[in-house]
């Protein structure tokens, strides 16, 4: 356990002039926000179908145009965008505009088959594709411009979509944050679709079951066991300490669908989502909406799926949206990944010639975050304290001038 001097070194903030999120120390260090966030507890809400939650809320967006939908090509954006087509299409509102962000020259973020077989099915009449080249790396000028006006983010790579945002001024910007929770980490999805298909089920879901059912204490101790290490970086006692909470969260995971959900909700990386896209998207008289992180969506799906849920995200989001994506589409497993553009020259640069400084010591070793941020394919999780650094080193030459 930490020492009562490492917890409070934890509770402060740093940059009190540039953390609008009020980030602890440790969130920073490691690169990760763990734990529960505020709000009430989202509770199960039958009175209404998801799509017709979801279709609700387009209808509001889409009367205030430009409604910008930032489309990857992947399932959570391919179903916003075609909910929202239809509801434009049946009511004679405006159209959505699908906005993608596009880099010929970086292979794994490369979606481009589906994106143009997605926009073929909704028949989007429109589609803006921008090409920001090298502006996006986590150092690039998108990305420090953002951090001098606002200070530091979660979730880090947010200023990405300000390419995006842009175009939404005046109306709205609408991002798929929040489906990969709603729809696919359910830890027993699988099992549950297994079963209703009546098929064997597999070892490692009868396993996972098991241990969902052990008293909390003992899910602590297999969760503790089995976690793999990825922020390197940190020190042993800011080690036990982020591992303390990483393990309560995930030993606190519910069995059933229904608490998932508010669960899942009931999460401060989730608000500080939130929190960031509200204030980019102010920042250019837009307003964000991201229709899968909200609590009415999710209190209709915790309804709709019951206890037992309807399965893993491929059986969910069929059963959702397939009047308006063929199943194809919905069942799809590839995903796009941009490491490779987030660290790109400018990243490295600074991770080549940094003195160590803006990270504290007593909670990082500097060398090994160094060796983090130099590798073909550095870990989410560094993006954060490498802002941290670049931030402290921009104030010290401020204070120095």
């Amino acid at each position: 356990m930490a020492t009562p001097k490492l917890e409070q070194q934890f509770r402060q903030v740093w940059f009190p002039a540039g953390n609008p999120a009020g980030l602890t120390e440790l969130e920073v260090a490691s690169g990760r926000i763990v734990g529960p966030g505020g709000g009430p507890l989202l509770r199960p809400d039958p009175t209404e179908h998801p799509t017709g939650v979801l279709r609700d809320q387009a209808r509001t967006l889409l009367a205030s145009p430009p409604c910008i939908i930032a489309f990857s090509g992947g399932r959570d954006s391919s179903a916003i965008l075609a909910e929202f087509m239809h509801v434009a299409r049946s009511e004679g509102l405006p159209d959505p505009i699908p906005a993608t962000a596009r880099w010929d020259d970086d292979e794994a973020s490369d979606e481009r088959e589906w994106q143009e077989h997605v926009i073929g099915i909704v028949g989007a009449k429109e589609w803006e594709i921008v090409k920001p080249g090298s502006d996006l790396d986590l150092l690039g000028p998108q990305a420090t411009g953002t951090l001098e006006r606002v200070g530091l983010m979660w979730p880090a790579p947010a200023y990405v979509n300000l390419p995006l945002i842009r175009l939404a001024s005046g109306g709205s910007f609408v991002s798929g944050e929040g489906g990969d929770e709603a729809f696919g980490l359910w830890e027993y999805g699988r099992l549950t679709t297994t079963l209703r298909n009546h098929h064997l089920p597999r070892r490692s879901d009868l396993r996972a079951l098991a241990r969902g059912c052990l008293p909390r204490p003992v899910r602590r101790l297999r969760w503790r066991k089995s976690l793999e290490e990825f922020e390197t970086w940190l020190r042993p006692e800011a080690r036990a300490a982020f591992t303390d909470a990483l393990v309560e969260e995930c030993a606190a995971e519910p069995l059933r669908w229904d608490r998932y959900q508010a669960f899942s909700r009931r999460s401060r990386a989730k608000d500080l989502t939130q929190q960031t896209f509200d204030e980019l998207c102010s920042r250019h008289g837009a307003r964000f909406a991201a229709p899968f992180l909200q609590r009415p969506f999710l209190a209709s799906l915790a309804a709709w799926g019951g206890a037992l849920g309807k399965g893993d995200r491929t059986a969910v989001m069929t059963a959702l949206f397939s009047e308006t994506l063929p199943g194809p589409v919905l069942a799809r497993t590839s995903k796009a990944t941009f490491g490779g553009v987030f660290w790109g020259p400018a990243s490295r640069r600074f991770a080549s010639e940094w003195d160590g400084s803006g990270v504290d010591g007593s909670l990082v070793d500097t060398e090994a975050l160094r060796r983090a941020w130099l590798e073909p394919l550095p870990v989410f999780s560094s993006a954060l304290p490498l802002h941290a650094a670049w931030l402290h080193g921009q104030s010290s030459r401020g204070q120095g001038a």
